[in-house]
């Protein structure tokens, strides 16, 4: 069992104010950009199914079981949708070469062991000319937000995994992908609309 197994059933309690106030807010503008077979990565409690253009076909994954089992109950209302769930995590994905047409990252790298190599991973499992959604947050070039930034990561880190003092735009370099868009969204947060070249 991962850790967020065992705060599963209060994940979405957890982050009310985060989600009310930011995450939601992130969700409404770049879940409806998916286009064709796309993959959500670590899809936590579901919270993007609601926000899914009308008849998508999404594969949604997560190494955390029991945040699936919470989003397969919060998909049950759209029957439009053609959803698969599957259990495994962003850095060893089961997919072949070049399988989906968008793939869809809203808070992820924040959160996985080796964020250059979940990277490679993700472009290996994109279609050549797909496109890659990351909304993400790390660093800001501010010394006091950055600094606040790692301490929080002192209590973030050791009980959830997840840092806040990552650079995402680095993994995405790293990947090479083509960056078509990117910008600043609130606190700490960015969006960056890539583009795998042939």
């Amino acid at each position: 069992m991962t850790r967020y197994d065992f705060i599963s059933k209060h994940y979405d309690t957890f982050l009310r104010s985060l989600e009310r106030n930011t995450l939601d807010m992130f969700r409404q503008r770049f879940v409806p950009m998916i286009k064709g077979y796309t993959l959500d990565l670590a899809v936590g409690t579901g919270n993007n199914i609601k926000y899914y253009p009308e008849n998508s076909k999404v594969v949604l994954i997560d190494k955390s079981v029991k945040m699936l089992e919470i989003a397969k109950q919060k998909s049950l209302d759209r029957k439009d949708l053609d959803l698969k769930f599957i259990n495994t995590s962003v850095e060893n994905m089961p997919f072949e070469d070049e399988t989906f047409d968008t793939i869809l990252s809203i808070d992820v790298f924040c959160s996985v062991k080796n964020p250059f190599n979940s990277m490679l991973e993700v472009k290996r499992v994109l279609k050549n000319g797909g496109t890659g959604i990351f909304v993400e947050h790390g660093l800001t070039g501010n010394i006091l937000k950055d600094f606040m930034l790692y301490l929080t990561t002192l209590i973030t880190y050791p009980l959830a995994g997840s840092s806040m003092v990552r650079k995402p735009l680095d993994y995405i370099k790293h990947a090479e992908f083509q960056i078509k868009e990117y910008g600043y969204l609130k606190g700490s947060f960015y969006y960056f609309i890539v583009r795998k070249e042939f």
